[in-house]
């Protein structure tokens, strides 16, 4: 029985992906040596690259110490870890509460807000992607995971988006005072939920980034009625958008769920907020076996190192503004790609043609992309935020070549 299912998912992830045994700084290599230029950056969690030796020499060090002790065994990197995040955030003051994936955090965050507010409700937004885990995937939008919710999930709401707002103030008030409206109306009838949560960036289902307009008054009214309002950074954060988080002092959520790039590969998530909103989940109300194990934070500790020392985003920020502005070009010069978004280096573009044989095509030529979302012909960019310029102007060469051979 296990041969056959491990056949199965063999099957299933070829030829769209080839087998990697190694990679170095952006490229993943196969068995034989054939190099890949990944855009797709371990599906945005190796901001800083593969292998970096400082991080190899972390890893190296501290598995021949200690890997693994329990949630509930302290260890040192632990604190070293949450102190430095701790500096890295937009918060004045904050308490950090540990997990292992993304989608963990998730189910933490909302945990938080209904221990927090004595409310059950959960506000969601069109489009949006959590996770994949039962609570996750209550305020995720995508029928094809909904449907395997076991347990019915949340009671959650979903609302939708207008992404002209960024670019149309009237669009934005309008959108304010719907929303007001609706909270007005919960409040109303009893029925206020205990947090709203959003992507600053709406990742799996296109890269399509919320206008900044709307995520300030999402914060505003979560403050106003009472609700807790959840950034889902897991994706946007660690530099990869051009900053190091698109909150901000100016711009602060009650809580910001984090992973992905914290261990650069390594799992490990967390959610970061005010003390006195994240000590409302007590000791033991949430745990998993593998949560801040010494490995990891070790690792994760040199990783905010890294980012405070050098600042990737800011590579992110100048070689995401040069890729955007060549693949905008490309769109003049070639019809068929069109709507080109997001920011830093985490962009999309859609390909009105076979989207598939453009992602094999590339894959051909040693270049990995993700494709898919709400629209089925979304090709979706997100390499180490590390990429040289050279390693963008070879993938835009390559990229062109495909196009013009479809």
């Amino acid at each position: 029985m296990f041969t056959e299912a491990l056949s199965i998912s063999v099957k299933r992830n070829t030829p769209s992906s080839p087998s990697i045994v190694r990679g170095k700084g952006c490229f993943l290599y196969d068995a034989d040596g054939r190099a890949f230029l990944d855009m797709s950056g371990g599906s945005g969690a190796a901001n800083l690259g593969y292998q970096r030796d400082d991080l190899i020499e972390v890893t190296q060090r501290q598995a021949e110490l200690l890997v693994h002790t329990g949630w509930n065994i302290d260890n040192p990197h632990r604190h070293e870890m949450v102190a430095k995040l701790a500096r890295l955030v937009p918060y004045l003051q904050a308490s950090v509460f540990g997990a292992v994936t993304g989608a963990e955090a998730i189910e933490v965050a909302l945990k938080i807000a209904r221990a927090a507010t004595g409310r059950q409700g959960v506000v969601y937004f069109d489009n949006a992607f959590h996770g994949k885990t039962q609570g996750a995937l209550s305020v995720t939008s995508n029928p094809n995971f909904r449907k395997h919710l076991a347990l019915g999930g949340l009671q959650v709401s979903a609302l939708a988006l207008d992404y002209a707002a960024e670019h149309d103030p009237a669009r934005a008030a309008q959108w304010h005072e719907q929303l007001f409206a609706y909270l007005t109306q919960a409040k109303q009838t009893g029925s206020l939920p205990a947090a709203m949560i959003i992507e600053p960036i709406q990742a799996a289902e296109g890269m399509y980034p919320v206008p900044r307009p709307l995520l300030e008054s999402i914060v505003e009214l979560a403050r106003t009625f009472g609700v807790v309002s959840i950034f889902d950074e897991i994706y946007t954060g660690f530099g990869r958008t051009g900053k190091p988080f698109v909150s901000d002092p100016t711009l602060l959520p009650d809580l910001l769920v984090l992973g992905k790039a914290l261990g650069n590969g390594l799992p490990i998530s967390a959610v970061v907020g005010r003390t006195e909103l994240v000590d409302c989940l007590g000791y033991a109300e949430h745990s998993s076996t593998f949560t801040l194990m010494p490995l990891v934070c070790a690792v994760a500790s040199k990783v905010l190192d890294i980012f405070d020392q050098e600042q990737p985003w800011q590579l992110a920020a100048s070689n995401g503004a040069h890729l955007r502005q060549a693949l905008e070009q490309l769109g003049r010069d070639d019809e068929r790609v069109t709507h080109v978004r997001g920011r830093g280096l985490m962009l999309a573009f859609d390909f009105a043609g076979d989207v598939l044989a453009l992602r094999n095509g590339l894959l051909d030529h040693g270049v990995i992309v993700r494709t898919g979302g709400c629209n089925s012909n979304t090709v979706k960019l997100t390499p180490p935020i590390v990429m040289s310029g050279s390693e963008i102007q070879a993938f835009m060469q390559t990229l062109q070549g495909v196009c013009q051979a479809l």
